[in-house]
């Protein structure tokens, strides 16, 4: 009865932390919903918004409304959710983004079973009101991006990892091998740890037994029916065997930073420059470069050559950085209409620091800061009990060493594998 009690208090207080973090997403964001939907746009949201229109329109996953090209850049997931919020109320992105907004705040009710499970129901608080109160996610939750919704699947999809670790339960890994595939519809970046990493996971949970067979076979069937048809369909339409065909912008945007650290350029001008000549003699030689698998073999060529001929800027631009797990404070203060992008900041923080980026970025109105400290504080305990308990791990790693495996999985390689180098976490 004693149990019960606490195991239904224990839900009420996550659900209340989730309701908090949604409030709080949607206050921090207000300047921006108001203003309407320019402020909620990234670079890349016209790749999930012309799919979804085309999907209406068109009844086809095409790159724009009557465009007859395939979508290959992206997977369907975002694009589904857009086309079916655009079909029931219009092209809402308000709505797109207070969807979001709920997405990112309910990641905080698996985020806190997570904690439960590796420390008791106190650390699971914890961890649900840290991701709550967490700038980046704050700041990140009303873009029209996909990396809100990605989250909630990766965090149901770690919670069932570690459930079952804990109870060796053949059901638990199987959902969370299909959260990890449907999250691979969203971005293609769970697709290495759903073929490679719950392999491995599965014969370490349970042995050299038929259970391992079992979960093997789990993660082949849904392997070969959410993510196989879709790189088979990406390649019949002229891209690489894969999720998504964005490789080719490596040239672009690592490309520029090699070139930035060796030159002292604005990297944004090296971008759009290497950008912009590439595709100009792409479309020269039609004959040479017919399809997006040719075009994005031509740039990592030329990628390539780049790291061959400044291999030093090359590991000092793509070697782990800890400026990566800054907070975004930057979108947090463009979403409350207090700054603007576009002003050169990254580069100004690879050649002069984090507090000449900072003095740079505000024009000097330093006290732009202050309200945010207390989201910054968070974000600073969060670190140090997260670097604490590695060290813990480090230490004790004979008994731990699973653990660190999983930290490798799923902290590790994600902070890696989401984006550039410079985009925070």
């Amino acid at each position: 009865m004693g149990k019960n009690k606490s195991e239904k208090k224990f839900t009420l207080i996550l659900w209340g932390i989730v309701l908090a973090a949604l409030l709080m997403r949607i206050l921090c964001a207000l300047p921006a919903l108001r203003e309407g939907h320019e402020c909620l746009l990234r670079i890349d949201s016209g790749t999930y918004i012309e799919p979804a229109l085309a999907l209406l329109q068109d009844g086809q996953y095409w790159t724009g409304p009557g465009s007859g090209i395939p979508m290959t850049r992206r997977p369907a997931g975002i694009a589904l959710i857009l086309a079916g919020l655009f079909a029931l109320f219009g092209r809402n992105y308000v709505l797109t983004a207070l969807l979001n907004c709920l997405a990112s705040a309910l990641t905080c009710y698996p985020a806190g079973l997570c904690g439960r499970l590796l420390g008791g129901r106190r650390a699971g608080i914890w961890a649900a009101a840290l991701l709550a109160f967490n700038l980046t996610s704050i700041a990140q939750a009303p873009l029209l991006l996909a990396d809100s919704m990605l989250g909630l699947f990766c965090a149901w999809a770690l919670y069932y990892v570690l459930k079952s670790r804990r109870e060796r339960s053949l059901s638990a890994f199987g959902l969370s091998s299909l959260l990890l595939a449907l999250g691979s519809w969203i971005k293609p970046v769970n697709v290495p740890v759903l073929a490679g990493a719950m392999p491995l996971l599965a014969l370490i949970f349970f042995g050299f037994r038929r259970k391992t067979v079992y979960a093997l076979g789990m993660v082949l069937i849904t392997c070969l029916t959410l993510i196989f048809p879709v790189m088979l369909h990406n390649y019949r339409c002229g891209a690489e065997f894969d999720m998504d065909s964005n490789r080719g912008d490596m040239l672009f945007h690592s490309g520029a930073a090699i070139l930035g650290a060796v030159t002292g350029e604005d990297t944004g001008v090296i971008r759009n420059r290497l950008a912009q000549e590439t595709l100009a003699y792409l479309d020269a030689h039609p004959e040479l470069y017919p399809d997006i698998r040719s075009r994005n073999a031509y740039c990592h060529q030329k990628y390539f050559e780049l790291i061959r001929q400044y291999p030093g800027a090359f590991l000092r631009t793509h070697l782990p950085q800890w400026t990566m797990l800054l907070p975004d404070l930057p979108t947090f203060l463009e979403n409350n209409r207090l700054t603007v992008t576009g002003r050169g900041t990254l580069d100004v923080m690879r050649k002069d620091g984090v507090f000449a980026a900072l003095k740079h970025y505000l024009d000097g109105r330093l006290h732009l800061v202050l309200p945010v400290l207390p989201f910054l504080l968070i974000t600073g305990f969060l670190y140090l009990g997260a670097g604490m308990l590695l060290l813990i791990w480090l230490y004790h790693w004979k008994s731990q060493w699973l653990m660190l495996i999983l930290f490798g999985i799923f902290a590790f390689f994600y902070l890696f594998a989401g984006g550039p180098v410079v985009m925070p976490r």
